[in-house]
């Protein structure tokens, strides 16, 4: 993915040249294909390329088609032949061979502000009126595209990569107690406009920020829409208009030349890996994908290496196996290339760095399976409440009846019925799992307490259909993770992108009756009938059969003690002793746990 940081001015100076070759030289890890800086007066920009494809790009930024609003950003459009057909009929000519950044410049001519919302893809970006002085950042819907802000000095900082942040003068390091706090209770801040730094501000995914001179102005301009149920009048119209969604989500993100894709024995990255196939091979480019996986064993029984590998000869392509017992936990956390921008509680790391520079020898994209659980495995209880509240018994009787003569069982409720009667009965306070280790006047003083009792809250979501799966899609989890996946975090030039998260397909599964489709997968098994080999086809969705740490700590190659001794600062956030005490009698989950205090004290050493 392309890099990108700039500095506008509220009274017209010159930028400073020197900072912005600064920002070019930290850029140039993302951006091997070219280098820009460009300034005029109140404004300087500084980006590198990253040439990825499958849509023309432009090379050098920022570009522009009048001369005076100018766009610099990463980049990647979904849709382009629908938003190209919009535009024409609105009296803009498009040439075939444009790029996304023009097709943003015309849509923005086109219909200012509320054309944001027509835009689909992984990008974020600025627009820069240098006439009118105003500076509009836009970051997608789902967050897959990072972006970064501060003010200091009468200069309004941007960027996608938060270490060019750090050049800036006046921009201090001082942590961010909230996110601090957010990370230790669950590994990840829920407030998407905060960094791990105080003075430096995350624009939230569906945000555009204005900024004219005075405090930048922060909204949001799109969301993924609550529509009503999708009712065709045959099964299969299901399944073709999920193919040919599917179909379209990968064939926006396959490139032309190489790529990867990290493939499990699963469902999800399987299917991706099928119909990315399909269509490299209606190219005569089928051989320029490559798979890449972990296998578990011998650590503990585990079939991903065995059936990744099965689908992988099935396909015709190649695949590169790392063994997960190859890399022990915190496995070389001391060193310079396992430097994180933010804190993470990742003890394996390592390994997954060891298969990004694999596949950065390769390609420069790479294909997850993100996202098939969300909607796929989906609640049966809202769809027959949505039914009983209109009085449709029969329908009720005929979708139950249906899935009990081919399943042999009722479909999954997941009302939440079960866990709401297991706390009744144990009569569970929430805050006895606070963590122990945390340092008292730390909590006291933010008030994790209460911080904490609010991030067990389910949130309340008026979907007909799908409730979870909406509330999950519309969090902020989902731009938290992907940006793990950054180059800033991967320390390599390639490009993540998950098919199984585009908002077209999203917008058509949270319409489509969980019974049966969204049952176990059903509509994804369906739509790859002859596709994938029937054992992974219909092998049930299969979680980790043991914690990931356990193996280690019972083979006796790794043990969490003693620990090292852990920087001053991390004193002032968690009580040493006591996570040395947690960690003596912990093991599966709560070893995972009690092992964040660990992560972040390995972060703040290299910070």
């Amino acid at each position: 993915m392309s890099g990108y940081a700039g500095m506008v001015g509220a009274d017209g100076a010159t930028p400073d040249p020197i900072l912005l070759q600064r920002m070019a030289a930290g850029l140039r890890f993302r951006g091997p294909d070219a280098t820009q800086t460009w300034s005029q007066a109140g404004a300087g920009f500084a980006f590198t390329c990253l040439r990825s494809g499958p849509a023309p790009q432009s090379l050098g930024q920022p570009c522009s088609l009048d001369g005076r609003v100018w766009l610099l950003g990463d980049v990647r459009l979904d849709g382009r032949e629908e938003l190209q057909r919009v535009l024409e009929e609105n009296d803009e000519s498009v040439p075939l061979n444009a790029t996304d950044e023009e097709l943003i410049l015309r849509t923005w001519r086109q219909w200012g502000e509320e054309g944001l919302g027509r835009l689909l893809g992984d990008f974020s970006f600025v627009l820069w009126d240098g006439v009118a002085r105003k500076l509009v950042c836009v970051r997608d819907l789902m967050g897959m595209r990072p972006f970064f802000y501060a003010s200091s000095g009468g200069w309004f900082f941007f960027s996608n990569t938060l270490e060019v942040m750090r050049l800036t003068p006046g921009i201090s390091s001082a942590r961010d107690p909230q996110f601090i706090g957010d990370f230790l209770l669950q590994e990840w801040s829920s407030d998407p406009s905060r960094t791990v730094y105080k003075d430096i501000r995350r624009l939230s995914p569906g945000h555009w920020l204005k900024y004219a001179g005075n405090e930048p102005c922060v909204r949001r301009y799109t969301a993924i829409p609550i529509e009503g149920p999708l009712s065709l009048k045959r099964p299969v119209e299901y399944v073709e208009r999920f193919q040919w969604l599917l179909e379209q989500a990968v064939r926006d993100r396959l490139p032309q030349g190489p790529s990867a894709i990290f493939l499990s024995g699963g469902l999800d990255s399987t299917s991706i890996a099928a119909v990315a196939t399909k269509i490299a091979r209606s190219s005569g480019t089928s051989e320029l994908l490559r798979a890449y996986t972990v296998d578990c064993r011998p650590l503990f029984k585990d079939e991903e290496g065995i059936l990744a590998t099965l689908m992988a000869h099935h396909l015709g392509i190649d695949i590169q196996i790392v063994p997960w017992a190859s890399s022990l936990p915190y496995e070389g956390w001391g060193e310079p290339r396992l430097r994180t921008p933010e804190p993470i509680h990742d003890p394996f790391l390592a390994l997954s760095r060891l298969q990004y520079r694999q596949v950065s020898s390769q390609a420069r994209v790479v294909f997850t399976g993100y996202g098939g659980d969300d909607v796929l495995t989906g609640q049966a209880w809202p769809h027959l409440v949505y039914l009983l509240r209109r009085w449709h018994f029969l329908a009720i009787g005929m979708i139950l009846g249906k899935y009990l003569l081919k399943h042999k069982r009722i479909p999954p409720m997941r009302g939440g019925f079960r866990a709401g009667f297991r706390r009744w009965i144990s009569r569970t306070d929430p805050s006895s799992e606070f963590p122990p280790w945390l340092e008292p006047h730390f909590v006291e003083q933010h008030h994790l307490r209460e911080r904490w009792l609010e991030l067990q809250q389910i949130p309340k979501i008026r979907h007909p259909l799908h409730p979870i799966a909406y509330a999950n899609l519309s969090s902020e989890s989902w731009s938290s993770m992907y940006e793990t996946e950054d180059a800033a975090w991967t320390g390599v030039p390639v490009e993540s992108r998950a098919p199984l998260l585009d908002l077209r397909l999203l917008r058509f599964l949270l319409r489509v009756p969980p019974v049966p489709w969204c049952m176990e997968k059903e509509l994804l098994r369906e739509a790859m009938r002859g596709s994938l080999p029937e054992k992974i086809r219909c092998r049930p969705k299969t979680p980790l059969p043991v914690e990931p740490l356990d193996p280690f700590v019972e083979s006796k190659r790794w043990s969490p003690l003693p620990l090292p001794d852990p920087p001053e600062e991390l004193r002032t956030y968690v009580d040493w002793p006591r996570v040395s005490a947690t960690l003596e009698t912990a093991t599966g989950s709560t070893l995972w746990i009690g092992l964040r205090p660990v992560s972040l004290s390995h972060w703040l050493k290299r910070d």
